[in-house]
């Protein structure tokens, strides 16, 4: 035998043995093969990860085949987010608004990131947690476009604390939250994350187009309401802003002048300002003066609860209609 065919035999695998499960002359188990034996015995964690993994691939993998085999029409896609941002229910909660640097910045919503996703179609969204430990979380949102394969990550960390305001001696002070409120924590935090990574994959000038159209929708509303009914429309957005312990004085700082004198485009302000509160994307006082006593017969006002205020100036309102 040559030497390079003795390299090559001694390269060649032996040969595996496997050995039997069970004897064939007593059919009993070989020691170590027993049921509940540390050979066979397997982590049913392991077992439950394992299954939804692959489960999860195989959904996966049928969306992808699913949306390259019928790909988006862009033009209807387009369409029906331009027709939903014309409804006056889903536009009132499609724009957020907060103040930065000296400016207003205006941008879409988690609400219209996630019909801009729906509508676009083939898009697969959701959130994980990365971490966790006693005093942070660190969580990841993503947006995955099956049909073009362009996969969007956007990470936060931040820590277990609520803020929580004290009514009787007015103080702000951090607390670990509940369960119900770190859920809540994490789902508003996570629910930005995702909005930015769905924002980019769908493309810049069709979300542009859709906030203007949100836009337009609010303004429209607001004429259309204040027209039919200007006293509600007011009341309703006066109640509104009482839930954020936001007076009726600090409603007309802001416009600059009585709530029952605002028009279309400051009441579409109004909303969009709600909006980013009720988010969690800006806080009272980047928009509103608190503490602060208006010079006229509101000062009076300044000692009473939000909601006593807000009824007040219902009662105005609702006197002088009669």
């Amino acid at each position: 035998m040559s030497n390079q065919e003795s390299m090559l035999t001694e390269m060649q695998p032996s040969p595996v043995t496997v050995m039997p499960m069970v004897n064939q002359e007593t059919g009993e188990m070989f020691p170590g093969f027993e049921r509940g034996s540390l050979s066979t015995q397997v982590n049913d964690n392991q077992t439950g990860t394992l299954s939804a993994m692959a489960r999860e691939e195989s959904e996966l993998r049928a969306s992808v085949v699913m949306a390259k085999r019928f790909p988006r029409s862009e033009l209807d896609c387009y369409n029906k987010i331009i027709r939903s941002c014309q409804r006056p229910s889903f536009a009132a909660t499609a724009l957020y608004r907060f103040p930065r640097g000296g400016q207003d910045i205006e941008g879409p919503s988690v609400d219209l990131a996630r019909e801009c996703a729906r509508c676009w179609g083939s898009i697969r969204t959701g959130l994980r947690i990365v971490s966790e430990d006693e005093n942070w979380i660190h969580i990841k949102g993503y947006a995955f476009d099956m049909e073009t394969n362009i996969y969007v990550e956007m990470e936060d960390k931040f820590s277990k604390l609520i803020q929580r305001k004290n009514k009787a001696t007015g103080e702000t002070t951090w607390l670990k939250p509940d369960e119900r409120d770190l859920r809540e924590l994490v789902n508003r935090r996570g629910a930005i994350c995702m909005r930015n990574a769905i924002l980019q994959v769908i493309p810049p000038d069709v979300v542009d187009d859709a906030k203007t159209q949100a836009k337009a929708t609010m303004v429209k509303m607001a004429s259309g309401g204040i027209k039919t009914d200007r006293e509600g429309s007011i009341r309703k957005l006066v109640m509104a802003f009482s839930s954020h312990a936001i007076t009726v004085g600090m409603i007309e700082g802001y416009l600059g002048h009585k709530v029952d004198l605002m028009n279309d485009e400051e009441m579409a302000d109004l909303r969009a300002i709600f909006k980013s509160l009720q988010d969690g994307q800006a806080k009272r006082e980047d928009f509103f003066m608190v503490g602060a006593q208006p010079n006229d017969e509101n000062a009076a006002e300044g000692s009473m609860e939000p909601k006593s205020r807000a009824r007040k100036i219902i009662e105005k309102m609702d006197g002088g209609k009669q």
